[in-house]
């Protein structure tokens, strides 16, 4: 365990900041809009170019891993991250829309090195301790549900004062948390991982590979439903807290509870994830999904919220190991990018749920929005079955 720990120590410590900044910067970045722009139809659409950025992240952090190494790109995509973030914070100092969309789409790069990460680290581990490798870089996103939304509503009120603008602190903490995730990894792994080594990308058995294409693009579907119906419900959130008169300060511990949920218990799931397999954990997940917003429906008031979003975020980390756990067994079976592309759908459907964020929070409102996010559970639910026997277990 301490000797397969050491391998991805780099790896946590990158994944600890980068998620302190992310997690900040999206605390604040719904209400920035608002802020920043008159028409609330644009209220998610710095979060969907942000998500668009990651995307354009992800491919790229492909290439960089092919042509040079999976550490090169990690360490240049966080730094891109925070470049972003400086563009952020200088959106809100000049009332700038465009800028705000600007930053949020560079900030995404380094989101895509956030997730990359604990492909990463289920790369470099041997083979009994792959998925609790992935689920210890997940583990690691704990902090930033601490420490992001935490910092975001104790010093929102100092950072008022300076600029003018609460909400300006989230910027800050993100581009910090990119700046000491992007020097972490460069520096606490070893001159001889193999992370320094340019990714392989051929496949092993072509015949196999094509047998499986199925139980891939399977997969990558439940994961990208998982994703959707979290980031449903949590972009909706701050809106809703501060239209039943709350204040930004609700809006972190909310958050906090969230992450707290999406995190916090990933690496004993994914201990478990390699004993017993990936399987059985996704439909225990789904089900956690569809209670949660059950809870959120029928009360969806401040103490209903902290409850309902920790649920959600503790489903989420139900699918999201287990699946992510076989996508990495898979990718690396077959030398197969299915890590990228299953990721690259995420981002998509992240993009359509913030895209439509403001348009379908005007016409059904935050328990419409819940709604869909049963359904959506449902019906990954369902297709559950549909998963193929992979000889990944």
């Amino acid at each position: 365990m301490i000797s397969e720990s050491r391998k991805i120590f780099g790896l946590l410590f990158s994944v600890a900041f980068s998620s302190i900044g992310f997690i900040a910067a999206i605390t604040v970045t719904v209400l920035a809009a608002r802020e920043v722009s008159n028409n609330p139809l644009f209220l998610g659409f710095p979060n969907a170019v942000g998500v668009g950025g990651a995307f354009i992240g992800t491919q790229m952090f492909y290439k960089i891993s092919k042509k040079y190494s999976r550490l090169s790109a990690l360490s240049i995509t966080f730094l891109i991250g925070a470049i972003g973030s400086v563009v952020l914070f200088y959106s809100l100092i000049i009332d700038s829309f465009v800028l705000l969309m600007l930053g949020a789409l560079i900030l995404g790069f380094g989101q895509s090195a956030t997730l990359q990460s604990r492909y990463a680290a289920s790369f470099v581990a041997s083979e009994n301790f792959k998925a609790t490798a992935l689920s210890l870089a997940v583990w690691c996103s704990v902090f930033g549900s601490v420490f992001g939304p935490r910092l975001v509503s104790l010093y929102s009120e100092y950072f008022n004062k300076l600029f003018e603008s609460e909400l300006i602190v989230g910027y800050i903490v993100a581009m910090v948390g990119m700046l000491f995730a992007s020097a972490s990894v460069v520096t606490f792994t070893s001159s001889k991982s193999s992370l320094r080594n340019p990714a392989e990308s051929e496949v092993n058995d072509i015949q196999e590979f094509s047998n499986s294409k199925e139980g891939g693009r399977t997969l990558t579907l439940l994961l990208v439903l998982n994703h959707f119906t979290m980031v449903v419900i949590m972009s909706a959130t701050p809106l809703h807290v501060q239209d039943i008169g709350e204040t930004v300060q609700l809006v972190g511990v909310i958050i906090s509870y969230h992450t707290l949920g999406m995190f916090l218990l990933s690496p004993i799931l994914g201990s478990y994830v390699d004993r017993y397999g990936y399987r059985r954990f996704t439909y225990i997940g789904t089900v956690i999904l569809f209670i949660s917003c059950l809870i959120t429906f029928i009360n969806s008031g401040p103490t209903a919220l902290k409850i309902g979003l920790y649920l959600l975020g503790l489903g989420w980390n139900f699918n999201y190991v287990a699946i992510s756990s076989a996508i990495s067994k898979f990718s690396i079976k077959y030398k197969s990018p299915l890590n990228i592309r299953s990721d690259s759908f995420v981002f998509l459907g992240s993009f359509t749920a913030h895209t439509t964020l403001g348009l379908s929070y005007i016409l059904i409102g935050y328990k419409g929005l819940v709604v869909v996010g049963m359904l959506v559970s449902v019906y990954l639910f369902l297709n559950l079955k549909n998963l193929k026997k992979l000889a990944l277990e």
